[in-house]
């Protein structure tokens, strides 16, 4: 057997690729997969947001470090980023840390749901938390979610979720007839920083006028449906 430093470089690594290691329950030799060794770092990792499938949810109890998709009830068996309304999760992850001091600020932020554990990994849905319910005396949540896009399919393993670009929106408004003017009514008191998207989560930009600390007027030079959000 040459010598490890005279082995060549793998300049493309892949999934596939195998490590020489030793196993400690008996100290024998053993190839390792890279895939493998990165699910494995992924999973046991101190994310705070990371739990197991337990499936649908549509009264079951949540267990310990469990999570279940609510989903749209028109939707199929193999159902799509698309049609998933909500995510359940237990107040302790699958790390057992207690999730719950965390759980308001999530309201009104983008999270980003991804699968860790099936060949889906890079795959991902991108939702707008619109509330939180407590549930089983606060050892569950119920996060209503809005899809704002995504990427391939859905796993159902464990899961991370996280906050996506840590921007709360103190204020959203609907716009789901196409109107070539948006007014916004938001009363917050202030100048907000504005995004507008169209119906299909993509940001567009019209002419912005602040009218008071309460009031914005966007104009597009067509008639647009969408959402704007103010923070």
């Amino acid at each position: 057997m040459a010598r490890i430093k005279l082995y060549p470089n793998d300049t493309t690594i892949t999934g596939g690729d195998k490590l020489v290691g030793t196993d400690i329950n008996g100290n024998a030799t053993k190839n390792y997969q890279v895939e493998e060794l990165a699910q494995y770092f992924e999973q046991s990792g101190n994310a705070l947001f990371q739990y197991n499938f337990a499936g649908t949810y549509s009264s079951e109890t949540i267990a310990t470090g469990e999570y279940r998709y609510q989903v749209n009830p028109s939707a199929p068996t193999i159902y799509n980023w698309a049609q998933i309304t909500g995510i359940v999760v237990s107040k302790y992850n699958r790390n057992g840390e207690d999730v719950a001091p965390m759980v308001p600020h999530l309201v009104n932020q983008l999270i980003r749901i991804i699968d860790i554990g099936t060949t889906e990994e890079s795959s991902y849905g991108l939702y707008r938390v619109k509330s939180s319910t407590s549930l089983q005396t606060g050892d569950a949540f119920l996060f209503a979610l809005e899809p704002q896009g995504a990427s391939g399919l859905v796993g159902n393993d464990v899961i991370s979720f996280q906050p996506f670009g840590g921007a709360a929106y103190e204020y959203v408004e609907d716009f789901s007839v196409a109107a070539s003017t948006w007014v916004i009514e938001h009363n917050l008191g202030r100048y907000p920083s504005i995004t507008t998207v169209d119906s299909s989560g993509n940001i567009i930009n019209g002419a912005i006028t602040y009218n008071s600390e309460n009031k914005i007027t966007v104009v597009f030079t067509s008639a647009t449906s969408g959402k704007a959000y103010l923070n």
